[in-house]
């Protein structure tokens, strides 16, 4: 059964079919061949897989990721944070990540950090820096979207391997920080070693309080969607409404760059966008449960035990193995397929459900920056116009920054659920 379900799998992909159908057609040969339940789980099955309120909470951070862009808050920001970092040498290399920092806080999405910002500054940053520099910054900095939260691949594996999903967005408060300050210092060394210019223009302390206070909505919004979060005054799903209000007053009633005949293209794309995520989820929970009916868990339980009981040396083969898988299928569907096997094995390690499931996120994160299938590479690439492999260098320094990020926070689990279990989550 599973042979059949990974040989189809593996043709339909090469062949083109979309990833959501190979796995549905990979279900379907698979119960076929093995003629012991009915094909009317298939429809059960995806069903059940969409069938909660937590996947409620992708779409709105999705929306309200399209407000902040169309609202005009995202500009503001752009020129409040040209203010704090822009005018060191390579600044706006700054400005693009202290953007997309504040920007993770609402989207939950690499793609759509790198759509937005990748759209804003890398037509300006390719004249000073070249397209190379331009669009790594760019890339590598979309993939902090997922890492502070809010997360939408957070929402999903908290909802595979039955965690919180409070606990795991504040998970990822303090590597997200590190990811974002590392860059930062990356990028800097890089732009003093390669002669970068710097900001020449100086910015008045009138204009300086000014663009303060026009950015003062957009830094709002990650404080009261985090903030709420945090001390339980909402969940996880109702900040995600809450954050798509405030987009719509703030663009109505603050920048009044909100037009009624925005809002219909914004749904279609936030739309269309959360169509992608429900539909993987769906297909991939049929896939997860015959992985579950043919006990592939406790076979590969029983075989990693085999090699350690050392649960460094099973993270260590985590980590390895899930970089590798990366590279070659999306995160999500990595995430559907492998946590519901991974994750039980790691609680008969003694590992925190918490700890466990941010190492699986970023590990799928990292995924997004690796070719030959990296989906935020081949984004930045449309819109920088650069060939997949420049690009792919072109993140390497960063990229390297952010394994060892991973490293660090596999090993020193403190950084990770320190700040959850500080305020109750476990």
């Amino acid at each position: 059964m599973l042979g059949v379900m990974g040989l189809t799998f593996t043709v339909t992909l090469l062949i083109g079919v979309p990833i959501a159908f190979c796995l549905g057609l990979a279900a379907l040969a698979a119960m076929v061949v093995w003629g012991k339940v009915s094909l009317i789980l298939i429809p059960q099955r995806m069903f059940t897989g969409v069938d909660s309120f937590v996947l409620m909470a992708v779409p709105l951070f999705m929306l309200a990721g399209e407000l902040m862009g169309t609202s005009g808050i995202l500009g503001r920001l752009l020129r409040f944070a040209d203010v704090l970092v822009g005018g060191v040498r390579g600044g706006l290399a700054q400005v693009n990540i202290v953007s997309a920092m504040v920007f993770s806080g609402v989207s939950g999405s690499a793609i759509a950090d790198a759509s937005a910002l990748g759209s804003a500054l890398i037509p300006t940053m390719r004249k000073q820096y070249g397209n190379d520099f331009a669009a790594g910054v760019c890339a590598s900095a979309a993939v902090m979207g997922p890492i502070i939260p809010p997360s939408i691949p957070m929402v999903i594996y908290a909802l595979i391997a039955n965690v919180s999903v409070a606990g795991l967005f504040i998970a990822g408060i303090v590597p997200g920080l590190m990811i974002g300050f590392g860059m930062m210092v990356i990028a800097y060394v890089m732009a003093v070693r390669r002669n970068y210019p710097r900001r020449t223009e100086t910015i008045s302390r009138g204009e300086a309080c000014l663009r303060a206070r026009q950015a003062l909505p957009a830094l709002l919004m990650p404080l009261i969607i985090i903030g709420g979060i945090l001390f339980g005054i909402v969940t996880p799903t109702e900040a995600g409404a809450i954050a798509v209000l405030y987009g719509v007053v703030v663009g109505f009633f603050v920048t009044r760059e909100l037009r009624w005949s925005h809002l219909p293209p914004a749904l279609l794309r936030a739309g269309l966008a959360t169509a992608v995520v429900f539909i993987l989820v769906a297909t991939s929970n049929v896939v997860a449960w015959l992985i579950t009916a043919a006990q592939v868990p406790t076979m590969l339980g029983a075989a990693v035990r085999a090699i350690s009981d050392n649960p460094l040396v099973f993270l260590l083969i985590v980590n390895i193995l899930l970089l590798i898988v990366g590279c070659l299928i999306d995160n999500i569907v990595a995430m559907i397929m492998l946590a519901p096997i991974l994750a039980p094995i790691a609680k008969t390690y003694g590992i925190d459900p918490l700890h466990f499931g941010f190492i699986f996120v970023m590990n799928g994160v990292l995924g997004l920056l690796t070719p030959p299938f990296g989906l935020v590479l081949f984004v930045i690439c449309a819109i920088a116009r650069i060939p997949l492999l420049r690009l792919s260098k072109a993140v390497l320094p960063f990229l390297a920054w952010q394994v060892v990020v991973l490293m660090i926070c596999t090993y020193v689990p403190v950084l990770v659920v320190g700040l959850p279990h500080f305020f109750g989550y476990r």
